[in-house]
């Protein structure tokens, strides 16, 4: 199991080291954003108010301060990231799991496109699945251990602090301190703390939890962001919860979104029914307390924040291993003493799981890159840039573009300008446009470089200086 479990990880981090550049292949307008929002994160961020999702920006702009801006850097955080995400799921599976189940879960987990989608995307919304995980593998760690170390205590305090800069997160802390309120075990549980462990964590909490609770002092709008939305009512919220999960379990229609339909393959949903059916008769058992209450936070909060209806990875992580579980225990049940017909069991399960993981991979792949509703959600725009500008070029943007903001950046990482328009006084650096053709007499066109990630696919002109004797033949003519 030792063997097999490296062996996942290696695969899961190789993948993640070579996808981002084949699917999707580009960034989309949520990583332009992100990019923006984490170049912002200044030594005055708590009175500005950009603290909302710190944790993640921090690790971005480190990002950017040690590889400069790039196609991977962007995706880097993100990367590293589901990394953690990935084994603290494998851990939570061992906890209520036997090591065969648990790996095998783990496999279809951090192997899925959903999950793989999570890992290359350059936003925070990985936060939702690291910090429930991290949270969920802690607290079941405390829970029921008479002599639990006091690390534990104080990382489980750290991590419920630290989620809470991640818009709506901060409904798991408020239910756990609810739970561990009213619920007789959790109550025990606490009791068994010892004072000064009770002390510290207080502590911890205030410390991390600080610059969020005055960055919203400072700046009330960031209570909205954190509980509610903007335009809440009732017919939005609805909305909301469809369009959230519309894409997730859609076999037969591909929708405008940056998420492909469907994100679960229909093996594993089958696998989560028979997770689900084995589950009724032991539903108040801790791991299927936790399957209900995270599946009712989903589809609850999607309805204020599209972005937490990823958080269903989880369940489905812990119903797709409970229901492999119920389907192997079946059948050692019909020969419990015949250690061949265990074996004969076991290989058609390694086979459908073989299928299971490079249908979900080739669907992640050739998905981003030929669904025209879902691939055209994503700009290799930046790639296009940075390969083909000389040193010291003029990259010419819209002035009314909506990423001008997230290009002009590109300055502080490159050897080229951005400028809305060509310079007045006549200058020697070489022009591009992107996205739009000039006219000017002194500048001829040398290139053009198209995209197949836009509906446009001619992305970027390249011009070069016309000489003053090209000109004033131009002009004679």
């Amino acid at each position: 199991f030792i063997i097999g479990y490296i062996a996942l990880m290696v695969a899961f981090f190789g993948l993640l080291s070579f996808l981002p550049s084949i699917a999707p292949g580009g960034i989309s307008q949520a990583e332009m954003d992100s990019v923006v929002a984490a170049d912002n994160i200044h030594p005055n961020f708590i009175s500005s108010g950009n603290v909302i999702n710190l944790p993640y920006y921090l690790i971005q702009k480190a990002s950017f301060s040690l590889f400069g801006m790039s196609l991977y850097s962007i995706k880097l955080p993100s990367i590293i990231i589901a990394v953690f995400t990935g084994l603290f799921v494998i851990l939570l599976l061992n906890r209520w799991f036997k090591s065969d189940v648990a790996i095998v879960g783990s496999i279809l987990t951090t192997l899925s496109t959903a999950f793989l989608f999570l890992a290359g995307s350059g936003t925070p919304t990985i936060m939702i699945v690291f910090w429930l995980a991290v949270i969920l593998w802690l607290g079941s760690k405390i829970v029921g251990n008479t002599h639990t170390h006091p690390m534990l205590v104080i990382s489980f305090v750290l991590c419920l602090a630290l989620s809470m800069y991640t818009p709506h997160l901060i409904y798991v802390s408020i239910a756990i301190a609810i739970a561990g309120i009213s619920h007789p075990h959790l109550r025990f549980a606490l009791k068994q703390l010892k004072l000064y462990q009770l002390i510290i964590s207080i502590l911890v909490f205030v410390l991390a939890v600080a610059p969020l609770v005055l960055g919203c002092v400072f700046n009330h709008h960031l209570l909205r962001v954190l509980f509610f939305m903007n335009d809440f009512g009732i017919n939005t919220y609805i909305n909301n919860v469809s369009d959230a999960f519309a894409p997730f379990f859609s076999f037969s229609l591909a929708y405008d979104s940056i998420y492909l339909a469907p994100l679960f393959g229909l093996a594993t949903i089958v696998l989560v029914i028979f997770g689900a059916l084995a589950s009724i008769g032991k539903l108040f058992t801790s791991r299927n307390t936790v399957v209900s209450l995270l599946i009712i936070f989903a589809i609850v909060i999607s309805g204020l924040n599209q972005d937490i209806a990823i958080s269903i990875i989880i369940p489905i992580a812990i119903l797709s291993a409970a229901g492999l579980e119920s389907v192997i225990d079946k059948w050692h049940s019909l020969f419990p003493e015949n250690p061949y017909a265990h074996f004969i069991g076991t290989t058609p399960v390694v086979i459908v799981v073989l299928m299971i993981v490079i249908s979900g991979l080739s669907h992640f792949i050739f998905g981003y890159r030929y669904t025209p509703r879902v691939a055209k959600n994503f700009s290799n725009d930046i790639s296009i840039i940075q390969d083909n500008l000389e040193s010291g070029t003029i990259l010419l943007v819209s002035e009314d573009d909506a990423n001008f903001r997230f290009y002009k950046l590109l300055e502080d990482y490159n050897s080229f300008t951005v400028l809305t328009k060509i310079p007045e006084q006549r200058v020697d650096a070489p022009i591009a446009a992107l996205g739009h053709t000039i006219t000017d007499k002194n500048l001829a066109l040398k290139e053009i470089i198209t995209s197949p990630k836009a509906r446009n696919s001619d992305r970027l002109y390249i011009y070069e200086k016309v000489t003053a004797a090209e000109t004033d033949k131009k002009g004679e003519e």
